[in-house]
């Protein structure tokens, strides 16, 4: 009963914003009027730019397998990412998806289940690091634009200190790698978990590849930016004014804050950050802003449904015959 509990108050969070959102009825006349005028053609590209982002996440995170010794072929990446990121919609949240690649990387890997394991969390690293760089480029950038209005400024700041804190719990994790420290914290805290203290590792692991990770931060940026393209597009459908420059701005700020297990799937939360920061730093009427938030959002899903057609090719990687062995 406990596990649908988070789920429920993120969809309850969801279900209350959309009705504060719709509950205006200019903003639903205005949007239905937009809807009516939408160029579909743009959200058509905006598909194709998450179908691409996807693919370069993909392609990090078979660099990333080959940089921790294991062979996979960039097709079968290509493969677990597609279907880790279709069971993503029925497991909210990265780490559903994560699960799902971890579980058929071990079936594979059956003697390399840490270097498995150490792969995939390598490849949310790498993610990471690109967000970070985005975010640093849009506060230099946009500094000025960002001090304008109060509630705006908030959301900036409050994204900016999340992912601050986030850098700062990252540097303690690291911390538990010294062997000394580690020793220490075994001694006089028997209870704390070991698998955290093993896990620190990974940053030794990825210190000892650099090319791998370099590459794969890289591909990680290429993929960020395809994926604010996309939103880019899905605002040309409906007809806003607004340069690309605006979403490279904007977007990492919501992709942080989104991460919050607040909102299912980030819905709600996302239309009522792009009202703000659209509305107040870009002057984007409301109902422009949540369409655009919505046609994103809805570019990803099909790409993420899109992932349901590799489930046939599982049994053809031979892991349905190694599961039965391993039973």
């Amino acid at each position: 009963m406990k596990k649908y509990l988070l789920p429920t108050l993120q969809a309850a969070v969801t279900i209350y914003i959309f009705a504060r959102l719709f509950g205006d009825a200019a903003l639903r006349e205005n949007a239905a009027q937009a809807l009516a005028a939408a160029d579909f053609t743009w959200l058509a590209g905006a598909a194709c730019a998450a179908a691409v982002s996807e693919i370069l996440c993909a392609t990090r995170w078979w660099v990333i397998l080959h940089a921790f010794g294991l062979p996979l072929r960039w097709r079968d990446a290509l493969a677990f990412s597609a279907i880790g990121l279709f069971y993503s919609l029925g497991l909210p949240g990265s780490a559903g998806g994560d699960a799902v690649r971890t579980m058929y990387l071990m079936r594979i890997f059956p003697e390399k289940k840490m270097a498995s394991a150490f792969s995939v969390l390598a490849d949310r690293l790498c993610g990471l690091v690109a967000l970070v760089v985005f975010m640093a480029a849009a506060l230099v950038l946009n500094q000025e634009t960002f001090l304008s209005g109060e509630m705006g400024r908030g959301i900036v700041l409050s994204a900016a200190s999340l992912l601050g804190g986030t850098l700062i719990l990252l540097a303690l994790w690291w911390t538990t790698s010294i062997p000394a420290l580690g020793d220490f914290v075994r001694r006089r805290h028997p209870r704390f978990s070991p698998h955290l203290l093993e896990s620190g590792a990974i940053f030794q692991q990825m210190a000892q590849r650099p090319g791998g990770v370099t590459k794969g931060c890289l591909l990680a940026a290429m993929a960020l930016g395809a994926h604010f393209l996309g939103y880019y597009f899905s605002s040309r459908a409906f007809g806003s004014p607004l340069q690309i420059g605006a979403f490279f701005s904007i977007m990492p700020i919501v992709d942080t804050l989104t991460m919050l297990p607040v909102a299912l799937y980030g819905l709600g939360l996302r239309e009522a950050l792009f009202n703000v920061l659209l509305g107040t730093f870009f002057g984007t009427p409301s109902a422009t802003a949540t369409l655009i938030s919505l046609g994103g959002f809805g570019a990803q899903v099909v790409v993420a449904l899109c992932g349901a057609l590799f489930l046939p090719f599982v049994k053809f990687l031979g892991l349905e015959s190694e599961t039965r062995r391993q039973k």
